[in-house]
């Protein structure tokens, strides 16, 4: 397998996004978080609603 040889730009480039990326991953405010964690939430609870109807709907 062979590798491409990527350009002394183009890692300065990789390695300027790694670095925005993690600034802006640590300014991430408390109420995105709370969204997150109520997302989570909401998703759990429809996954296990829908795991619970197919159960009844399989007994049936």
């Amino acid at each position: 397998m062979s590798v491409a040889k990527i350009s002394p730009r183009q890692k300065m480039i990789n390695v300027m996004y790694l670095i925005l990326t993690d600034m802006l991953a640590l300014n991430v405010s408390s109420e995105i978080l709370k969204v997150f964690f109520l997302m989570e939430t909401s998703m759990d609870m429809t996954s296990e609603n829908v795991q619970q109807k197919n159960r009844d709907l399989l007994a049936a």
